[in-house]
């Protein structure tokens, strides 16, 4: 039982070692920089078994001991170098529990009687367990190695017998003899899983990790007056546990200039190989199933396009897939935008011409008014009008409610003044709900989006915590200076390479350097750094292929719903040696801080997904992944609208084969 047990264990810890192995792996990452010291706790199992032989240990003359196994916990905690090369250290210092429970023991007494004895002992430690750590492939997977320092705590042990009739005894003596102090070796495998990225000012690790342990030592003395009691006494434990460590950020490695003499601090810059004008963009678009009402007013707001009954007896999404046939197509940043809202304001009409051509297909409405449950009915009602009107839809294939608030309600009660208004006005909606799911499917469009994203010059900056702010001098080829900034030290910048080439220049040579203005107010100017743009031909248009995923109010695990779409449809569709670009935004909802932070962890939690799938497949990328929180010039949409500002609440995936 207890050796299933631990298999099972050790089955789960190795799996568990294999998950974090492909989260630790990140195509296209460059060099990161962890800490070298690190501090911690640790806490498991430990599975022991008797090797030896027990003799004489109660009152029955002959009686042995020869088999037993136990299990007792480990905890305590730790420090460790690992400075990601080949070899480290690791200490662990902590309690150690070694209970075993013998197999009994039956010693016959006379022709007619026997005594069967029992015995279970719990010998706990304070071990000091000094390992060297050998790094097996990369920084993560580890093997460790070393003695082991045993000082005894705890010698007890529960002594049963039972005669033949049955009548049992049992005393719970101290074991005799126990050395207070042993020696043994130890070695095992752990794998370092990331519980944040090494950017983050305190790095944690969580690591699972398997050891074998050697009892070098009897353990037990025989006493001089006691001959033959005690003849051996040597446990081998395997342990499984899980170790939770924390390192801080490495300062700022110093870089040398060409002389060798020491830069305090230094940037890189990234610039796009060409500039695209435009870019021809195959969209997978999430059509959201919510339709937002005007507070105050149970009608169908006029900016959803409505049609008649003959003009919806012709209608047919793919209409609106293709932005030549726009009959509004826009023109420049905001022209996907445009296309996008085109596309959601006919969704009433996409959801209609479906359900037309799967007729065993239903849908909920979920109408709510901010706290009114009646107008929140006589909205989804509204709804259900005029998909029957205008479609001819069996009326009995939709069912309308009403309720208080969305099932996915915006807002959280803590909001005021501007916002709670905004957070109000996001309550006035309809939710839909379809069975199957596919009729609230994504779209498939094609937009022409100018100067897209993959345009940015990504400066990235080398500083550390000793620097208030920095700044961008860009230097043209004429000696016309551009600045941007002041930036935080601790953030990567993104320029536009259209800003700096200006509106007719095909190519441009740049200098930069970056100042940067520290906490004591001493100030530093970079080594400068030379880049080149270059722009595509006026009848050169790139392709790529886009995917978004949209989040409901202040959410960014939302995230995982989605995994196996990012999995199973994204990840397969991304080329060997792409560009793949994540950018996240959120809405103008609560603080700027706070909305760079959540995007944030949007494009993060979307990387990680997209990183694990794409390392099982073999895959090799390039990422720019960025949040830009509530940034308007970098939003895809306005924020006037609610269905606006839920599209904003998005992660964007942008793939470029070729990079």
């Amino acid at each position: 039982m207890k050796r299933n047990f631990i298999t099972t264990i050790l089955a789960g810890l190795f799996l568990l070692m294999g998950v974090g192995k492909s989260i630790g792996q990140t195509p296209g990452e460059e060099a990161e920089q962890w800490a070298s010291w690190w501090f911690g706790i640790y806490g498991g199992v430990n599975y022991s078994t008797f090797s030896g032989e027990l003799r004489n240990f109660g009152s029955i003359p002959g009686s042995a001991f020869t088999e037993g196994s136990g299990l007792g916990p480990t905890f305590g905690g730790l420090f460790e170098y690992n400075p990601g090369k080949l070899l480290g250290f690791t200490m662990m210092v902590g309690y150690d529990g070694r209970p075993v429970g013998f197999d009994s023991a039956v010693t016959s007494v006379s022709e007619t009687a026997s005594v069967s004895e029992g015995l279970s002992t719990s010998l706990s430690y304070l071990s000091v367990e000094p390992s060297l750590r050998l790094n097996l492939g990369n920084r993560f997977f580890h093997l460790l190695l070393g003695p082991t320092f045993n000082f005894n705590l705890g010698k007890g042990s529960e002594y049963t017998t039972v005669d033949t009739n049955g009548a049992a005894n049992t005393t719970t003596p101290d074991l005799t003899g126990v050395r207070g102090f042993a020696i043994g070796a130890q070695g095992g495998v752990g794998y370092d899983i990331p519980l944040t990225s090494s950017e983050a000012n305190t790095q944690i690790l969580l690591t699972p990790f398997a050891q074998f342990h050697l009892g070098f030592q009897n353990l037990l003395e025989n006493p001089a007056n006691e001959v033959n009691r005690n003849l051996d006494y040597t446990i081998n434990t395997i342990r499984v546990g899980i170790q939770l460590k924390f390192g801080a950020r490495p300062t700022a490695p110093v870089i040398s200039d060409a002389n060798g003499n020491p830069i305090a601090y230094d940037f890189r810059v990234n610039a796009p190989t060409v500039v695209a004008e435009s870019r021809r963009v195959e969209e997978t678009f999430p059509l959201r199933n919510y339709i937002f009402f005007d507070p105050g007013s149970t009608a169908l707001p006029s900016r959803y396009k409505k049609l008649s009954s003959a003009q919806a007896g012709s209608f047919r999404e793919e209409q609106l897939l293709n932005h030549e046939s726009s009959p509004n197509p826009g023109t420049g940043v905001k022209q996907r935008s445009q296309r996008q809202m085109e596309v959601y304001y006919n969704a009433l009409n996409v959801f209609g011409d479906r359900m037309k051509r799967n007729p065993s297909a239903r849908i909920t409405l979920t109408g709510s008014a901010n706290g009114d449950a009646a107008k929140g009915k006589e909205m989804a009602e509204n709804v259900k009008s005029y998909l029957v009107s205008a479609f001819g839809l069996d009326a009995s294939r939709i069912t309308t409610k009403g309720s208080d608030m969305p099932p996915h309600k915006s807002g959280s009660g803590g909001s005021s003044g501007e916002d709670k208004a905004l957070i109000d006005a996001e309550n006035w909606r309809v939710e839909l709900d379809a069975e199957p799911p596919s009729i609230l499917m994504p779209v498939e469009i094609v937009t022409l989006e100018e100067e897209p994203i993959g345009n940015d010059v990504i400066f990235k900056f080398n500083s550390d915590d000793r620097v208030e702010s920095a700044s961008v001098a860009i230097t043209e080829r004429d000696g016309t200076v551009k600045t941007f900034g002041p930036y935080r030290g601790d953030q990567d910048v993104r320029i536009d390479a259209n800003e700096l080439l200006g509106g007719t220049e095909r190519e441009g040579r740049y200098t930069a350097k970056t100042a940067y203005v520290l906490k004591d107010g001493g100030k530093f100017e970079s080594q400068s750094r030379e880049f080149r743009l270059v722009r595509a031909d006026p009848d050169e248009q790139q392709t790529g292929v886009r995917y978004s995923i949209l989040f409901e109010f202040d959410k960014s695990k939302t995230v995982t719903t989605y995994e196996q779409f990012l999995r199973e449809t994204v990840a397969p569709a991304i080329p060997n040696g792409s560009n793949v670009i994540i950018h996240g935004h959120t809405d103008v909802i609560g603080k700027p801080e706070y909305n760079n932070e959540l995007s944030d962890s949007r494009v993060d939690e979307a990387r990680r997904i997209l990183t694990d799938a794409l390392t099982k497949l073999g895959r090799k990328v390039t990422f720019d992944s960025y949040g830009f929180g509530e940034d308007e010039k970098r939003a895809p949409f306005g924020n006037g609208q609610p269905e606006q500002r839920y599209y904003n609440r998005t992660v964007v995936i942008e793939i470029v084969p070729g990079g």
